[in-house]
């Protein structure tokens, strides 16, 4: 194990955090000259979305549906995202949370259901989670850990903020109104959730890069403060920068930050839970390897390799020497406002930035602020145009194709909030569900996987529209006169519906006439519906009726009609003299049985 140590420190200090990203000159200056670093830490809390628009039942017992249980492993002791909650406890760092992910977590908490299969839309077809005692466990350690410390949210589910910039139209326009119109509902509910007040006007701009649109964007979701790589900023200096005029509202602060830690920190992986160790080490430990080969600094084949752990085999285990000492000598040479980790910070390189944040504060060179702070003294400059915005980070925008499947799921929202009884909860949910699908995480998801997610919210919408409809029916027979005719709704929505309007028309009101060819309709959740059409049957013969719903806010159809055919069967007046004469014998038959038995009554004898 001794080898194996040594091996695991080489290549952290070498592969992992990489040479070239510490830059030598000013890191013996800043060292030499004693002076006390002053930096916000950014301690995000962030992860891919997995909950769906749809659940299972309705009210205060609905269960939200996730696509998968993934993130269950995540909250998970020994997850990544508890891992990076328990490395930032106790220490005075800024935390950054998606409202998200911590109103998922509770939506675990309170009981979920997980999808059956990727291409499934119903809600019904879904099983029980397993994550509920880690989504509880998870979230009261996340409460116990913000406790006394700056905590601010991202725009809803980290929206992508240069993706919607950069392809301006009616359906940005739109997303941008769904995603503002989520963050004071949010912050309400994770205020609720973690039991301290949270701060907004937090962007994180992809790799925080930024140009005009992106702080313009910024500015109409309510945006106060960018974190800033420096890409795109003019000065790119250390100070912060007003960006004057950027937000609809208010100024924009640019905070720069040191993208050297963010880079060392993203290539400080979690080890792989199944490699060996030893095979592992043999893979990418190889003595050819070199400390400052391209290939080494670049390649993330790293991520999984013991070295790339601070934590060792156990999850007790301190970070590893070399990983701290590395960080530490790069958290000397920042002279940055905040230092930033990656959206994805591992365990294990939380840890370690824990314990150099911790040898900082105990050697006096490292004082700790929060991100209001950081924004003093601020110097004006502006962001610099679209056209200056690197290509490689358009490259992986999401694109407009992508951004306009969002969009249309507000027409199905549309469509099915017209005969919802209380549209509320479902708009809401949807809305959720339309900015998780523009979540900057999809950057570096698998292909597919932002599409896979968002045809969720379409399919959903879809299924929900056709679950209400008018049931088939066959021939119905009536004889002539007034009667009725059952019309059934089957409504296989989980909530009561209203706002429909059933039309029902004959081919041949001659023969067959509807007295009530409007009737308004309503229907309690997962429940039929019976109408009864009064009609009045003239002549023989058959016609045929067509029942259609309308939605009573704008008289449009909804759904297929139905149609079916009536059997009329009139009585003849031959038929009618038949049954008259039979029934007029009867009486006289039973007239003259009384006469004769009263007669015989009459002739006997009194009695003595």
């Amino acid at each position: 194990m001794t080898g194996y140590g040594a091996a695991r420190a080489w290549v952290v200090s070498a592969v992992v955090l990489g040479a070239s990203a510490i830059p030598g000159a000013s890191t013996q200056a800043r060292a030499a000259d004693g002076d006390t670093v002053r930096a916000a830490v950014v301690w995000p809390v962030v992860a891919t979305p997995h909950m769906t628009a749809a659940a299972r039942g309705s009210g205060s017992t609905a269960q939200a549906v996730f696509d998968d249980d993934s993130l269950a492993d995540l909250l998970a002791d020994g997850g990544r995202l508890r891992e990076v909650v328990d490395a930032g406890k106790d220490r005075d760092v800024s935390w950054v949370l998606d409202p998200d992910l911590v109103i998922a977590a509770q939506a675990m908490a309170n009981g979920y259901r997980v999808a059956d299969s990727p291409d499934s839309s119903n809600p019904q077809n879904s099983t029980q989670g397993t994550g509920q005692n880690a989504a509880r466990s998870w979230l009261a350690a996340l409460k116990d850990a913000v406790q006394g410390h700056d905590v601010w949210l991202l725009p809803y589910a980290d929206a992508d903020l240069a993706s919607l910039a950069h392809r301006p139209g009616t359906d940005t326009d739109d997303l941008t109104e769904v995603v503002a119109g989520l963050a004071d509902p949010a912050k309400e509910r994770v205020d609720d959730i973690l039991g301290t007040g949270t701060r907004a006007g937090l962007g994180w701009p992809a790799d925080g890069a930024l140009d005009s649109r992106v702080t313009h964007l910024g500015g109409a979701l309510g945006v106060t403060r960018m974190l800033a790589s420096g890409a795109g900023l003019s000065p790119a200096g250390d100070d912060p920068v007003t960006l004057q005029g950027s937000g609809d509202d208010a100024d924009i602060t640019a905070l720069p930050y040191d993208a050297d830690v963010t880079t060392a920190l993203a290539r400080i992986k979690d080890p792989d839970p199944e490699a060996s160790p030893s095979a592992s080490s043999s893979a990418s430990n190889s003595p050819t390897a070199s400390p400052t080969s391209s290939s080494a600094s670049s390649a993330p084949s790293t991520s999984s390799s013991p070295s790339a752990s601070a934590s060792g085999d156990g999850d007790d285990e301190a970070p590893d020497a070399a990983t701290v000492t590395k960080l530490t000598t790069l958290l000397k040479a920042n002279t940055r406002p905040v230092l930033v980790p990656p959206r994805d910070l591992s365990g294990t390189a939380a840890k370690a930035l824990g314990a150099a944040l911790d040898a900082g504060a105990e050697d006096g060179w490292l004082d700790l602020e929060g991100i209001r702070a950081a924004d003093d003294d601020p110097v004006k400059g502006q962001a610099e145009s679209s056209s200056a915005y690197p290509s490689r980070l358009r490259n992986s925008e999401l694109t407009s194709a992508q951004l306009t499947a969002v969009a249309g799921d507000l027409d199905g929202l549309a469509t099915l909030s017209k005969v919802l009884a209380d549209p509320k909860a479902t708009t809401a949910s949807v809305h959720a569900a339309m900015a998780r699908a523009l979540s900057t995480a999809w950057r570096v998801a698998d292909d597919g996987a932002q599409e896979t997610f968002q045809q969720r919210t379409s399919d959903f919408l879809s299924t929900s529209v056709d679950s209400l409809r008018l049931v088939p029916k066959t021939t119905v027979t009536l004889t002539s006169g007034n009667s009725t005719i059952p019309v059934t709704l089957d409504n296989g929505l989980q909530q009561p519906v209203a706002g429909l309007e059933l039309r029902v028309s004959s081919s041949d009101s001659e023969r067959l006439k509807v007295n009530d060819p409007k009737l308004s309709v309503e229907a309690a959740g997962s429940a039929n519906h019976t109408t009864h059409i009064g009609v009045t049957a003239k002549a023989n013969g058959k016609a045929r009726l067509t029942a259609q719903l309308y939605t009573t806010s704008d008289g449009k159809p909804w759904g297929e009609p139905m149609t079916f055919d009536v059997d009329v069967t009139s009585v003849s007046v031959g038929a009618i003299a038949v049954v008259g004469a039979g029934v007029a014998l009867i009486v006289l038959a039973a007239a003259f049985r009384m006469h004769r038995v009263r007669r015989r009554r009459g002739q006997e004898p009194p009695a003595e």
